[in-house]
């Protein structure tokens, strides 16, 4: 069985997408407590279909779900991001398998000492940030095969505290030499690229905002999660068994986002090449939905305008709340309305957002008054192919009966 999407109520459609011939990408707009949550999230779990993948920012989705999924014969599982204590090993650097991995991670990473710093007269000092740290991984890499422990935070601030002895003659190897290595070579490149572009002084201040940015993950809980002898995560497994991954993300402490933003791109990117390189058809055995609230401000994915064009094929789907539209745009600028078209079902849940509110009417074809002074409780639903309803949400009184 296809299983059902809940929109609000007495509004379910049909998951199977030759049936429909629409994608599974829901994009739900809606200000804090319209009922993202309980009128949209919860009944959609507990239709139990598929494999999710869900942020739970306080913990209490886990709590109020596993069991019942439990019940269904899911592998619940739970990955705390915003205080990591090992309970399950998940360590992005096992993920990394091609050179492209490397720069995007070094990209993601650099990104938490904030977006603005890849604009402007800062953009070039921010790309050689990124090489030196991609140099840094690379060369982790290729360490781990004799020293398995390596693979932390730890080690990649130690190679970039220290990189500066290494632009020195000696240091650096002749162009002769052969690398036996793919990770060895790459790690050898990027370190080239970057020794090139800067002064000695200027090279030190990019391993100084490079240390700012690890160091908020050199604890000894990220420690713990990377290295723990508990059981491996292995996000390929989301794709082949029933599985309800719970990823906690703090919404009042940020210094973890920078960890969550790898996470769930390496899960979609991991999906997705699991699925063209091991499955019949291109496509996962178990379809996988991402669940991700507060999308765009504390957990976000990489290239995600590309790959929601995409993901549809391999059996993947994305569910995002946000409570603006100026949130997709602030952080996708113009590739935010790729987003929002590639999302077949839109449901607005209200808000005060005028410029959302405006959009709304426009697509509705009704005065923006009637938008945005919509009675609490109500919501718009476009579905691609069909004329928007003006329903109601799931009161959350009820218990969600699987349907």
């Amino acid at each position: 069985m296809a299983g059902k999407l809940i929109l609000g109520e007495g509004q379910s459609y049909s998951l199977d997408c030759f049936e429909t011939k629409l994608n599974n990408n829901v994009l739900v707009v809606g200000g804090s407590g319209c009922g993202k949550t309980t009128g949209i999230v919860i009944p959609n779990i507990k239709q139990a279909t598929g494999s999710y993948i869900v942020t739970d920012p306080k913990g209490n989705l886990h709590k109020k779900l596993g069991g019942y999924l439990r019940s269904r014969g899911y592998n619940v599982l739970k990955l705390d991001l915003s205080n990591p204590n090992g309970d399950i090993r998940y360590n992005f650097l096992d993920y990394i398998e091609e050179e492209h991995d490397v720069i995007k991670i070094a990209h993601i990473l650099m990104s938490g000492a904030g977006r603005k710093g890849f604009e402007g007269d800062n953009a070039y000092f921010y790309q050689c940030a990124e090489l030196l740290l991609g140099s840094a991984i690379a060369s982790v890499k290729w360490l781990e095969k004799y020293k398995p422990s390596i693979k932390c935070i730890g080690p990649l601030l130690t190679y970039c505290n220290n990189t500066l002895m290494r632009f020195t003659g000696q240091a650096q190897k002749n162009d002769s030499e052969i690398q036996t290595d793919k990770w060895e070579d790459l790690s050898d490149r990027l370190l080239r690229s970057f020794a090139g572009g800067f002064a000695d002084e200027t090279k030190a201040s990019i391993c100084s905002t490079i240390g700012s940015v690890l160091g908020k993950l050199d604890t000894a809980g990220v420690e713990k999660m990377m290295l723990s002898d508990n059981k491996r995560l292995d996000i390929r497994d989301i794709g082949r068994k029933r599985t309800a991954l719970f990823v906690t993300v703090s919404d009042t402490d940020r210094s973890m986002d920078v960890l969550a933003n790898i996470f769930f791109t390496q899960a979609m990117s991991v999906l997705c090449r699991y699925a063209d390189t091991k499955c019949r058809g291109e496509s996962l055995p178990v379809p996988v939905r991402f669940i991700m609230d507060d999308f765009a401000t504390n957990c976000t994915i990489e290239d995600f305008p590309r790959m929601i064009s995409s993901i549809r094929s391999r059996n993947i789907s994305a569910m995002i709340m946000i409570q603006a539209e100026s949130q997709l745009e602030d952080r996708f600028a113009s590739e935010s309305f790729t987003i929002i078209s590639n999302c077949d079902s839109y449901l607005y849940l209200g808000g005060n957002d005028l410029e959302t509110a405006k959009r709304i009417a426009e697509r509705a074809d009704i005065p923006f008054k009637k938008v945005l002074y919509m009675p609490v409780g109500t919501n718009w639903l476009f579905r691609r192919g069909q004329l928007p309803i003006n329903g109601k949400n799931i009161s959350p009184t009820i218990s969600h009966p699987r349907m």
